[in-house]
């Protein structure tokens, strides 16, 4: 607990991106929630051009529309679904059956599934040059995620019940917390893993739980 305690103070910390310059930004023209300093979320369609953005509000009741002013310290949040190529580079295995805790790096591939909100916050500086738009992006994102990874099998992970030594095929399943910038996530999960060979029933990590680092990239 302590170990995804920390974890997950560290993706608090770094779950922002630089400022970036508007045309260098990965903000894409659609529909957002829009906020403007204290007032209420709105539902906008933003057009995004290489260094400007244009803010159409979405009226549901009178079906009207017209553009709003961009303003320094706007912030247009995004949900969707979101679907990563997923990588588990190290997993942190408790102690079990009198065996130490481990730390793991077996090869892994998995499919992530989850929810994400991207926040983009506009900043408009004024340079010598004139002003300047550039953008801040947070991006949070939490789902399941499963694949297939190998693990080593050997007599201290079967309690010594054999004698062989090899790298085993097992099914992941697992979940994961990340922070997004740009198109790479990172943070932290949880999972099982299931071994499918014939030692299955006496390796010691057999669905046992370990945690470990999450990183992804969105192929939507």
């Amino acid at each position: 607990m302590k170990y995804i305690l920390f974890c997950l103070s560290v993706i608090t910390n770094f779950s922002c991106s630089t400022l970036k310059p508007l045309s260098d930004s990965d903000i894409e023209s659609g529909y957002y929630d829009l906020r403007q300093s204290d007032k209420r979320h709105t539902k906008i369609y933003l057009n995004a051009q290489e260094d400007s953005i244009a803010i159409i509000p979405i009226d549901k009741e009178n079906d009207r529309q017209s553009t709003l002013a961009h303003e320094d310290g706007q912030s247009f949040l995004k949900r969707s679904f979101d679907i990563d190529a997923l990588a588990v580079p190290f997993k942190y295995r408790p102690s079990t059956a009198d065996f130490p805790r481990q730390l793991t790096s077996d090869f892994n591939g998995n499919i992530y599934f989850g929810y994400r909100l991207d926040r983009y916050k506009t900043r408009i500086l004024s340079t010598p040059a004139g002003q300047v738009n550039k953008i801040q992006h947070h991006a949070i994102t939490m789902g399941t995620f499963g694949g297939l990874g190998t693990t080593s099998i050997s007599p201290w992970t079967t309690n010594y019940q054999t004698t062989d030594e090899y790298n085993g095929l097992v099914l992941t399943r697992g979940l994961s917390i990340m922070a997004g910038v740009n198109n790479l996530t990172f943070g932290v999960g949880v999972g099982w893993d299931y071994l499918t060979d014939r030692d299955k029933e006496i390796w010691i990590y057999q669905n046992k739980p370990w945690y470990g680092v999450t990183i992804s990239l969105n192929i939507n």
